[in-house]
């Protein structure tokens, strides 16, 4: 699918959808509470956990299909080897180039036995054990969050250290607090000499029981609302604004940040009753630390193509793998827009325009590009064409149904 996105400012309301990644925790939390619950508005990431959960509790040797999910995938390794003596994990994209190194060391010196044959990601077999588990933080958290659900299940007690920082800490923090809310007991060892979510390690109980509480909501995403926050302080008007409603203005979810950065860039967003609004104002560079906030690089680098003076993305490595290489799919699309802006090893340069031309930019099989070229769209002079649209539906399915709700002109070619 294609889509032509022609020049118009955004304005409106707009309901935050469901949180995917608190979706994915909860989810799973709950089929090892044996009460496995429903998730509304789905995308083709949470299909695909919901999927490999009822296979994973139904069959005795289950083949997983992640599909495209990165987080199915990390999470359910460890749990499988929790729960079966063997499991063979499949996915589409680039989901098995993704890294899984070194977990997959870790499951090797725990009782797992890795293997390959023809298209799948792996097989395993054995019977994961506890123990001392090390892995660096500056990989993925998702490693992280994988073993911290599947270790309470094990008879004997476990340790997790951290060999480095640990980037995405909020996403840890939103893992421990949905196993906390699952009567799930995990003791966080914090590093004294580092301010903020410096976790150090882990100590995790075995035989630990999952118990699903009565009520259960999955609140907004604040990963996917940054897209309308980013549209509301792009706008070449003040008399357009952006409401995005449905957000925890306590919320764990580390992509909250979008509110003090784009007002860091000098606009103007709010949190309020109703929800979070945000409007144009004096767009100037920053600088932008990407090591917890991966996920809001594509929109921000939008914000920063049209922001004065020079905006830098520093500690970016990680973008090279995800979903694409993220730091050459910026550059390449900006670039194509008539954007300026530079690529290197593990950050961009961006300086700032009054306007991008627009132009035809590849959609790279990324949902986050695709939303984030759709809100460029705002700031261009002539039309934007993205090929390969249809990658929203990873995340965000009625993505341009929102769209066009808030005035926006897309459509399909």
């Amino acid at each position: 699918m294609n889509m032509k996105i022609s020049p118009k400012n955004l304005s409106g309301e707009v309901a935050a959808i469901p949180s995917k990644s608190q979706a994915h925790r909860v989810m799973i939390a709950a089929a090892l509470s044996g009460r496995p619950i429903a998730i509304g508005n789905i995308s083709e990431d949470i299909e695909a956990t919901k999927e490999c959960l009822a296979g994973l509790m139904s069959d005795d040797s289950p083949v997983l299909n992640c599909r495209e999910s990165g987080s199915a995938l990390r999470f359910l390794l460890p749990i499988s080897m929790a729960l079966k003596n063997k499991a063979t994990f499949i996915g589409a994209g680039e989901l098995p180039n993704r890294p899984l190194s070194p977990l997959k060391e870790q499951l090797e010196a725990h009782g797992c036995v890795f293997t390959k044959e023809g298209d799948e990601i792996c097989t395993l077999t054995g019977a994961l054990t506890g123990g001392t588990f090390t892995l660096p933080g500056n990989v993925t958290s998702q490693f992280i969050t994988g073993l911290l659900f599947a270790l309470p299940l094990l008879d004997e007690n476990s340790e997790i250290f951290l060999s480095s920082p640990l980037q995405s800490a909020s996403y840890v923090t939103m893992t421990l607090s949905v196993l906390e809310m699952f009567g799930v007991k995990i003791e966080s060892i914090f590093d004294e000499n580092n301010a903020g979510l410096a976790y150090s390690a882990f100590r995790i109980k075995g035989k630990q029981q999952y118990i699903c509480p009565e009520d259960l909501t999955i609140e907004g995403d604040w990963s996917n609302a940054a897209f309308w926050l980013a549209a509301g302080v792009i706008s070449s008007s003040s008399d357009h604004a952006v409401t995005c409603s449905g957000l925890n203005r306590f919320s764990e979810q580390g992509d909250k940040k979008i509110v003090s950065i784009l007002n860091a860039f000098g606009g103007k967003v709010s949190i309020h009753e109703g929800g979070v609004t945000a409007s144009p104002g004096d767009l100037r560079g920053i600088e932008i630390d990407a090591s917890d906030v991966p996920d809001l690089i594509p929109v921000l680098s939008v914000v920063a193509s049209v922001s004065q003076g020079m905006t830098t993305v520093i500690n970016a490595e990680r973008l090279r793998i995800k979903e694409s290489d993220r730091l050459h799919a910026i550059y390449d699309c900006l670039s194509r827009l008539g954007a300026d802006v530079e690529e290197f090893p593990g950050s961009l340069a961006i300086k700032g325009k009054e306007k991008l031309k627009g132009g035809v930019v590849s959609g790279y099989n990324d949902h986050r590009m695709v939303m984030s070229m759709a809100i460029a769209s705002i700031c261009c002079e002539n039309p934007v064409i993205i090929e390969g649209a249809a990658a929203v539906n990873k995340s965000y399915p009625h993505f341009f149904d929102d769209f066009t709700k808030l005035g926006g002109d897309a459509v399909e070619l």
